[in-house]
């Protein structure tokens, strides 16, 4: 591959709202203002179809079913003569594979942490034609391993570019019904005194998050899988309730368990005001800005692209120590660390937040100082580059 101009064909399973797509259509993006003839194939649409046209990215969606999907996809390989492949997940390596068989492109694939239990493990087949493997971050790479990678792994941790609010967070926050910033939060109260009969009495109602003066407002913006573990914020957040804590969670996004966790906030009775779920959102910019903190409570990850984003805007984080994600966030330092599948630390986290702005500035201060020097969306994409021009 001698040209350093590239025609790059990133595949994807679908055109769905999650990290991953995004950042397939940021790079692709980013690759076509360096020169570079970069498309999209997906096997599926999905809402960020329309946004590939705004962008003017040509993108190409599969739909149907074998044999014809293949048909369509060889097609559509052989009309964009690619230099390189690019292959987000396992699914879609299987279509990389094809289109590698007939125009002898160079194979890349980014393990997205995907391959661990969440969707098929790809063939020795499809990792024999593959000529480099890079994992989003260290323990990404680490463990490819273990779902069949031989030879060499690369690390490219993701980088993000920060795309700008299209308002203020005092016009977010009205259109939400919050006020302009979180009211003072009140001092931590003693435990409840038990009644007669030995058990607690019931804790007070607060009073509703965002519906008079200013309320404490977090975001986590994630697909509806079960690695995202959106049941344990929301038993978090009837913690924090039950305790008097006012806090409301703005949940952006879709997938296969909305309905389950939907049931389960109504189960709960949060559904509404501790958790306000916001669907498919296109306007996330927007709801960072309007946020006081964000949550991501994953049992896995790769490196989540939805952390880089919160912490480039200096939000502070509430994770999980699984994937990359210490590989970015020290805790105490970048954000706050707590264990897997545990409401009561996860609402602990969050209270501390609520009740101490000064730790929230620091946190969030030094989130996005750690992004902006290490994670840079251009910097990311450069490594790319020069991982496709060194293929032979």
């Amino acid at each position: 591959m001698g040209t350093s101009t590239l025609r790059i064909v990133h595949v994807v399973s679908s055109l769905n709202g999650g990290g991953m797509e995004h950042f397939v259509l940021r790079l692709a993006e980013a690759q076509r203002r360096h020169g570079h003839d970069a498309s999209i194939l997906a096997l599926r649409g999905g809402p960020l179809a329309d946004l590939a046209r705004q962008r003017a990215l040509p993108a190409t969606v599969l739909g149907g079913r074998l044999p014809a999907r293949v048909a369509h996809a060889a097609l559509a390989f052989a009309r964009a003569r690619p230099h390189v492949i690019h292959a987000h997940n396992p699914t879609a390596l299987h279509y990389a594979t094809v289109g590698k068989l007939l125009t002898r492109a160079r194979l890349v694939f980014t393990d997205h942490a995907q391959t661990r239990g969440i969707i098929r493990v790809p063939s020795r087949f499809e990792w024999r034609a593959t000529d480099a493997v890079v994992g989003c971050s260290q323990d990404t790479a680490d463990k490819s391993g273990a779902v069949g990678v031989a030879g060499n792994i690369s690390v490219i941790h993701n980088g993000i570019d920060i795309a700008p609010a299209r308002r203020t967070r005092e016009e977010v926050r009205a259109e939400l019904g919050f006020g302009a910033d979180p009211p003072p939060a009140p001092a931590a109260s003693a435990e409840p005194a038990p009644s007669p009969a030995g058990s607690p009495e019931p804790a007070a109602s607060p009073a509703p998050a965002g519906l008079s003066g200013g309320a404490f407002v977090g975001i986590m913006p994630a697909a509806f899988h079960p690695v995202k573990a959106h049941d344990v914020l929301l038993r978090a957040l009837a913690r924090l309730r039950d305790r008097g804590v006012a806090v409301t969670v703005l949940i952006v996004g879709d997938g296969d368990e909305r309905d389950r966790i939907h049931g389960l906030a109504r189960e709960l009775g949060i559904h509404g005001e501790e958790a306000r779920f916001l669907g498919f959102r296109k306007d996330v910019p927007d709801l960072l800005l309007a946020a006081d903190f964000f949550v991501l409570p994953s049992r896995d990850e790769g490196l989540p692209l939805a952390v880089l984003e919160a912490m480039a805007r200096s939000l502070p984080v509430v994770v999980t120590p699984v994937g990359g994600v210490p590989e970015v966030v020290r805790s105490e330092e970048h954000g706050l660390l707590v264990p897997v599948d545990d409401p009561d630390a996860l609402a602990a986290a969050i209270e501390r937040l609520a009740r101490d702005p000064a730790l929230r500035r620091r946190l969030g201060e030094a989130g996005h100082a750690r992004v902006r020097d290490d994670f840079s969306f251009e910097k990311m994409t450069r490594k790319y580059e020069q991982l496709y021009l060194g293929l032979r």
